[in-house]
């Protein structure tokens, strides 16, 4: 559990009720996963807008440290009718949030690269605390039953690896209506290393309390289904190319 006292590696922003601080900003910051999403400002202007919850009982600013010869330090300080409630870390590669309907709770997307590394982060508010939820665990597991790393034709790394600890992008399309539950996109990075399953990818709806998959959908039924939720033209892959065992890069073994 994340305290008010505690740093923790943490991003929020705001959806449906973003304020803006002018025009410009919201013509010129588009989200990148989520269309429902805020997009946090990373410019150190003092101007940045501020983000408020749905009910108007929250507030988050994005707070920026210059320092000289190294990039800016941003938290996120969240307040409670002017009362701060908590201040946290901003996660390097952070972009935008999503308030839940109910305003107890966000997430948060975010990128290490343009192509890899996306991540969604989950947080709960209780009364004075946050707390955060695995929502992405499982269905990196789920990806790995239905894709086999070891199978697929032309994989050109570890896949035991791969297996034990996929590091598939994930990223947070929005909220079930009930905000007991997030909709979540998941894709095999569509880089060769891949191989036969690049590109891959499926659509979860999971629940927040448990992290449990309530709902699985294929890469079709996202497009048919959640496109209006996605900030980005989702295509359907190819299916998947599998093939026979082959020696690994760095072992030798066939896999």
């Amino acid at each position: 559990m994340l305290r008010s006292f505690a740093v923790a590696a943490v991003v929020p922003l705001l959806s449906g009720v973003a304020i803006f601080g002018a025009k410009a900003f919201a013509q010129q910051l588009q989200p990148t996963w989520s269309r429902a999403a805020s997009v946090l400002d990373k410019s150190c202007s003092p101007s940045a807008p501020k983000f408020l919850s749905p009910d108007h009982r929250i507030t988050i600013e994005l707070r920026c440290a210059p320092r000289k010869g190294y990039d800016a330090f941003y938290s996120l300080r969240l307040l409670a009718r002017k009362k701060q409630i908590a201040e946290f870390a901003l996660p390097i590669g952070a972009q935008e949030i999503v308030w839940s309907p109910d305003s107890h709770a966000f997430f948060l997307n975010g990128g290490a690269t343009e192509h890899t590394g996306f991540f969604v982060k989950l947080y709960t508010i209780d009364e004075d605390e946050l707390r955060e939820h695995d929502v992405t665990s499982r269905a990196q597991r789920d990806m790995v039953a239905a894709f086999p790393p070891c199978k697929a034709a032309n994989f050109e790394d570890d896949c035991r690896q791969t297996e034990t600890d996929p590091k598939y992008n994930i990223s947070g399309l929005a909220w079930a209506p009930d905000s007991k539950a997030i909709f979540v996109f998941a894709e095999i990075p569509c880089l060769n290393e891949y191989g036969g399953i690049r590109c891959q990818s499926r659509g979860y709806e999971i629940e927040v309390a448990s992290g449990q998959i309530l709902k699985r959908l294929s890469a079709q039924q996202v497009k048919q289904q959640w496109q209006s939720m996605a900030a980005w033209e989702i295509n359907v892959p190819d299916p998947p190319q599998y093939g026979p065992a082959q020696e690994t890069p760095r072992t030798g073994k066939t896999q």
